[in-house]
């Protein structure tokens, strides 16, 4: 119930408003008085005046958005390189700071809210997030609608509250909120198809409008009428993305992490395409540990371990600096080159700098399973499950230890000499065979390592995921050497379906021999 003071305040507020109202319109019947009188006197005239009018509206569409103050639109610039360093916390702060300099403008929360869609995206799992990221929804929702109401084609704002319902939108289908999901998307799609007709040419609008657009085309379709979401198209979104990645507004980098996002995700498998977005972004970001990092975690999944080492190592050289948010990144980057470190076989290397990570308890829940699941990994690379020797014989870890050191030194027959000499002091064992093996093929000698594969997977009883992946891709990298396709297929369709083999784009790379299904991912 308002007060008689506010009733008071309210009715003078709408005795004013009529008043505008009024004085608007008599100046518009001058205005129109005036036309009419200069058209009847000189038509031609009237119609080039008529002509150059239309120009210029349709060539200033974006004349009625407002514009975020200078020091807030500074900050929201800086915040959006600190993400793009993947220093989400310091971007966070200084959207807030953003926020407080414009504290009734949408782009602010907007980007509050990004920097947890990215964290949401990045790991799904982790749920801290969703409540941060629905409160800078719904304050972005509010300050726009407000702006709105004054000025519903005022383009900016329409881009703001568009996106920030496309955000939301895709954290509600990760959720498995498939009604909210699709209410929030057409929202969306609303308002950003409404700027883009205040402003064909607004590149920023295209960044909700080709992920709404690319998504959707994976619901099927079904699904997409129960939710009435009307349907988009992938090779649409794509190109919409590849516009604003192209561009230089607040969302091109965006827009190129997220292209390699979906280009290298199993439903496009275009793993080079997904490469070439990413190192577009590093032209654009060369310091960027996000981006190199980004890079090194596609190289992983393709099984390309000394790649993923040297850029992970090239991230952390850029994340160089002082800073806790500096020091929380670097020590991120170092679970992740330990991981890397491991899967190439340099194991004491990997060790060390796991421990350079820092207390496991202290790391974000993700990290902490991957240094976790390293404590175990690494002992049974070499060996340490096997049963101990004759009093005679040394340690299987140990040999394994001698004969990656022979390696790592260049020394590869003294190598295969102790791996040769650990299968018959461990015949049961599959861990020699498959270093053998692995030696074999990449001194591009595959008719050995083949041998070598299928004497370990005859031995292997429930071998670990790295180890079942690789002796199937390792068999198949040696069939298609051998001209044996055929046989090629069968073990990389073997590899494909490891569970929790983490190089398993490997496999599905090689089976379609190199050459993605389509075209449309290309930068």
């Amino acid at each position: 119930m308002p007060s008689t003071g506010g009733a008071a305040a309210l009715t003078e507020i709408q005795g004013r408003r009529k008043e505008a109202v009024r004085r608007y319109d008599r100046l518009r019947l001058v205005r129109v008085g005036f036309v009419s009188r200069f058209c009847v006197s000189r038509p031609r005239a009237c119609r080039r005046a008529a002509a150059v009018l239309a120009i210029v509206v349709a060539a200033a569409p974006g004349a009625s958005a407002t514009s975020i103050p200078p020091d807030a639109g500074a900050i929201l610039r800086s915040g959006l390189k600190d993400l793009h360093d993947g220093l989400y916390e310091r971007a966070e702060t200084r959207f807030r700071a953003a926020a407080r300099a414009a504290p009734n403008d949408p782009d602010p929360q907007l980007f509050i809210a990004f920097t947890y869609w990215w964290r949401t995206l990045e790991d799904r799992g982790d749920r801290s997030w969703d409540a941060p990221f629905l409160a800078a929804v719904e304050g972005a929702v509010m300050a726009g609608e407000r702006l709105l109401e004054q000025d519903p084609r005022d383009r900016r704002v329409l881009v703001a509250v568009g996106t920030v319902h496309i955000l939301r939108s895709q954290v509600e289908a990760v959720r498995r909120n498939f009604f909210k999901a699709a209410q929030e998307a057409r929202r969306g799609k609303k308002k950003l198809e409404a700027a883009l007709a205040v402003d064909p040419a607004c590149a920023d609008a295209l960044f909700g409008l080709g992920a709404y657009n690319y998504y959707t085309d994976r619901i099927p379709g079904l699904a997409r009428g129960l939710l009435f979401m009307p349907r988009g198209g992938a090779e649409l979104g794509l190109r919409q993305l590849k516009t604003v990645a192209a561009s230089d507004g607040y969302f091109s980098a965006d827009a190129r992490l997220l292209l390699a996002l979906i280009c290298g995700h199993r439903d496009e498998r275009c793993y080079g395409d997904a490469r070439a977005h990413l190192q577009e972004a590093l032209k654009r970001n060369p310091d960027s540990p996000l981006i190199h990092g980004s890079i090194a975690a596609l190289e992983m999944r393709l099984g390309e371990y000394p790649e993923a080492v040297r850029d992970l190592e090239s991230a952390l050289a850029a994340a160089a600096g002082p800073g806790p948010a500096r020091q929380i990144q670097r020590r991120t980057l170092r679970v992740y080159l330990a991981d890397a470190l491991a899967s190439d076989w340099r194991l004491e290397r990997a060790e060390k700098v796991a421990l350079e990570a820092g207390d496991p308890a202290v790391l974000p829940q993700r990290e902490r399973q991957v240094i976790e699941r390293l404590a175990r990994e690494i002992p049974l690379r070499r060996g340490a499950e096997i049963d101990p020797p004759s009093p005679l014989d040394a340690p299987l870890p140990d040999r394994v230890r001698a004969a990656l050191g022979a390696q790592a030194e260049g020394r590869n027959p003294e190598a295969l000499s102790i791996l040769a000499a650990a299968a018959e002091a461990f015949p049961l064992s599959p861990l020699p065979y498959f270093l053998s093996g692995r030696l074999h093929f990449l001194a591009g000698r595959y008719a050995e390592a083949d041998r070598a594969m299928a004497a370990a997977s005859e031995r292997a009883q429930d071998p670990p995921p790295w180890m079942s992946g690789w002796m199937a891709l390792y068999r198949g990298l040696c069939a298609k050497a051998l001209g044996r396709p055929q046989a090629a297929r069968a073990h990389f369709q073997a590899a494909s379906e490891v569970r929790h083999f983490r190089s398993v784009d490997r496999a599905l790379l090689e089976m379609q021999e190199g050459v993605p299904p389509h075209g449309r991912c290309a930068p």
